[in-house]
């Protein structure tokens, strides 16, 4: 069994930041009324990752991907730690192991690590269309997905919340 990494080729992490930006940018345009909202700490709490797991079932897949969008990718973290600030969370990975990994140390920078240094981050699936993004500057985060996802989600997740009064997704 291979352990949760941080993505280190480029080859790998575009694909993903492409998606990852894309979905963000989509989620600027959707009204705030279709997105369903949670605190963007949740990212670090059981129940989130069960959701996670939960809606990864439903689609049948089992593998999802956490990026980091801020501070940038490229002239940030990769320039810094010569790896990417993503990782794929695989069906054989555990749940202990993606809370561990979210406070790994990228290379002699605690403060750093992906849980710790993310302001704006993406979760979704590697085959799939929904997406979750946190934003730690508002302190929240929105989801979305196709209605049959979105439903599940409600269904399942007992914390999502009402958004902070004029919260925007993005600058």
């Amino acid at each position: 069994m291979t352990k949760i990494d941080f993505i280190r080729e480029h080859s790998e992490f575009m694909p993903l930041w492409e998606r990852a930006t894309a979905g963000f940018q989509m989620l600027r345009g959707i009204p705030l009324t279709d997105m369903l909202y949670f605190d963007s700490i949740d990212l670090q709490t059981q129940k989130f990752f069960e959701l996670i797991r939960y809606l990864l079932a439903v689609e049948g897949s089992h593998d999802f991907a956490m990026l980091v969008l801020k501070p940038d990718p490229f002239s940030y973290f990769h320039f810094h730690f010569g790896k990417y600030p993503g990782f794929i969370h695989r069906a054989e990975h555990t749940d202990d192991e993606f809370f561990e990994f979210l406070l790994k140390d990228p290379g002699d920078s605690l403060a750093d690590a992906l849980g710790v240094n993310s302001e704006y981050y993406v979760v979704m699936p590697v085959i799939g269309d929904w997406i979750a993004f946190g934003d730690r500057s508002w302190g929240t985060g929105a989801f979305y997905g196709p209605p049959d996802i979105m439903e599940c989600a409600r269904k399942f997740y007992p914390y999502f919340l009402t958004p902070p009064e004029r919260f925007r997704i993005g600058p």
